[in-house]
C-alpha cells in the first residue's frame, strides 16, 4: 500500500470521531491529504479527538469505586473491576491500544510533512509543539498503563516516533521510552507560542500544560527538584484555585474553572459513572462536615453516593492547578523542605475546607514531622484528585496496596505488590504483534 493511501484511509477514520460541544469544536480533515495550515490544524484536532478514554476504566481498578452488579454495563466492566486481564469475558471493554497509536500517527504526519508543505510560521510552530506533546503524552499514558514504574531496563511499549510502513514494533525499554517523551517535551518547549489556551480550546496543549505535564513526568520518575520547578513555572503563569467555600464556584475539574489547565482526558465517561458507586473507603477519607469537596464531588443516590464529576465533557481533565500544589508539596518534602510543603498545602486547603477546619488543619500540619506530612499529602491526592484518572498511577508508584472488590458477596483481592498492577497488553495487540511477547 502506498504511503498516501494509508494517510487517506487513516484520515478518513478521523471523520468517525467528529463531534461538536462547548469546548471541542471538531473540523475533521476527511479524505484530503493535508496541504494547508488549516488542514494540519484539523488533522491535529482529529488526533486530540481520537485520544482514548482509558482513565475512566482505570478508575474501576482502584479503591475509589464499587461496580453496580445490576447495571446494564456490568458484563462489559466486570473483568476490569476484577483485574482479570488474562482471560476476560469476550464482551469486556478492551483497554485502548490502537487509539493511542492512531493519535501518535496524526502527530507524526504533522511533524514529518507540515514544514515541507507550508513552511514555518508562528502558527505552524504551535501546531508542531502540540503534535510533539500529543505524541509524548500518548507514549506516557501507554507507559503508565502497560509497563513497570522504575525498572528502566525492562521492556515497556513500542515507540512510534516516525512513519514507516515496514517498521517492526518491538517494545522499547522504559529508559528509551522516557528519553523520547522528554525529548519531545524539550523540542515542543522551543516551539510553543501559546501561553494558556482559552476555555474553548482547553483540549489543546499550551505552555502552561507543557510545564504541568513535565512536572508530572518528573514526579513519577522521582526527580523531585525538577518536578517542583516545573510545577512552579506552570503556576507562575496562573496560580488560581477554585474556592469551594463560594456556593456558585465551579468544580475544580470543570474545563471553565479558574484552575483548569488542559481538558483532554475523558475521566468520567457515562458507561462507568452510571454503573458505579463511590467506595466507602473514599467517602470516609473526607471530613464530610467541613471538607467542601465532599458535597461537590459526590451526590446521594438512595443509600449510596455517585460521582458528580462523571458523564459530562465539562469534567474532562488532564492537568489543573490543584495537582500542581500537591506536586510541590510532595517534592518539597522529599527534598526536606517542610515549610514549602506546608505552604503549598495551605494554599490548596484554604480553598477546600471551611475556615474553622482550615485553621485547625494549618495548626496540625505545623506539628507534623516529614513522614506524617508525606502520608498526609498522599491522602490529600486521594481526596483532591478523586475520580480524575490518577489514583491508579498513584497506587502503582506507591506501595501498591491490597485492594478488595466484591461481586455478589464474593471477595476478589488484588494483593499488595500484585503483578496485576501492570496491565497486560490487550490480546488483540498481542495477536497482531507477536513482538510484544
Amino acid at each position: 500500500m502506498k504511503k498516501n493511501s494509508l494517510y487517506i484511509i487513516l484520515l478518513a477514520v478521523g471523520a468517525l470521531f467528529s463531534a461538536c460541544d462547548k469546548y471541542l469544536d471538531i473540523q475533521p480533515v476527511g479524505t484530503v491529504v493535508p496541504s494547508t495550515e488549516a488542514d494540519f490544524r484539523a488533522l491535529l484536532t482529529s488526533g486530540y479527538t481520537n485520544f482514548p478514554t482509558h482513565k475512566a476504566l482505570l478508575n474501576l481498578r482502584t479503591d475509589e469505586l464499587l461496580l453496580d452488579e445490576y447495571s446494564t454495563d456490568f458484563p462489559e466492566l466486570k473483568d476490569i473491576y476484577l483485574w482479570n486481564d488474562q482471560n476476560p469475558d469476550p464482551v469486556t471493554r478492551a483497554y485502548p491500544w490502537v487509539d493511542f497509536y492512531k493519535s501518535i500517527f496524526y502527530a507524526n504526519h504533522i511533524l514529518e510533512e507540515m514544514d515541507a508543505k507550508i513552511g514555518v510560521t508562528a502558527e505552524t510552530k504551535q501546531i508542531k509543539a502540540e503534535a510533539l506533546l500529543l505524541r509524548a503524552y500518548a507514549h506516557f499514558e501507554l507507559l503508565n498503563c502497560y509497563a513497570e514504574q522504575f525498572s528502566e531496563a525492562n521492556k515497556a511499549i513500542p515507540l512510534a516516533d516516525h512513519i514507516d510502513l515496514e517498521q517492526r514494533f518491538r517494545p522499547a525499554t522504559i529508559a528509551e521510552t522516557y528519553a523520547l517523551i522528554l525529548t519531545d517535551i524539550a523540542n515542543a518547549q522551543e516551539l510553543m507560542q501559546v501561553e494558556d489556551q482559552p476555555a474553548m480550546y482547553k483540549y489543546r496543549f499550551s505552555k502552561r500544560a507543557l510545564h504541568a505535564f513535565k512536572s508530572r513526568v518528573h514526579l513519577y520518575r522521582e526527580e523531585w527538584e525538577l518536578a517542583r520547578q516545573e510545577a512552579a513555572v506552570a503556576l507562575a503563569i496562573n496560580n488560581k484555585l477554585v474556592d469551594l467555600n463560594q456556593d456558585a464556584a465551579l468544580l475544580p475539574s470543570d474545563f471553565e474553572s479558574v484552575e483548569a489547565i488542559m481538558a483532554l482526558d475523558a475521566v468520567g465517561v457515562s458507561f462507568v459513572s452510571t454503573s458505579s458507586y463511590i467506595a466507602p473507603t473514599l467517602l470516609s477519607s473526607y471530613d464530610q462536615a467541613n471538607d467542601k469537596r465532599f458535597t461537590r464531588y459526590f451526590a446521594k443516590a438512595g443509600s449510596n453516593y455517585v460521582s458528580s464529576k462523571g458523564g459530562n465533557d465539562r469534567y474532562n481533565v488532564s492537568f489543573r492547578n490543584g495537582e500542581l500544589y500537591l506536586i510541590i508539596a510532595e517534592a518539597s518534602l522529599q527534598l526536606n523542605r517542610k515549610q514549602e510543603a506546608v505552604d503549598a498545602l495551605g494554599t490548596l486547603l484554604k480553598n477546600r475546607l471551611t475556615a474553622s477546619a482550615f485553621s485547625a488543619q494549618e495548626l496540625a500540619m505545623a506539628t507534623m514531622d516529614r513522614a506524617a506530612l508525606l502520608t498526609f499529602v498522599k491522602a490529600e491526592r486521594k481526596r483532591e484528585l478523586a475520580l480524575e484518572g490518577l489514583r491508579w498511577y498513584d497506587l502503582k508508584r506507591g506501595d501498591r496496596p491490597r485492594i478488595v472488590h466484591q461481586i455478589f458477596g464474593q471477595e476478589q483481592v488484588l494483593e499488595q505488590q500484585d503483578p496485576r498492577y501492570i496491565i497486560r497488553y490487550p490480546q488483540e495487540a498481542i495477536d497482531n504483534n507477536p513482538e510484544l511477547l
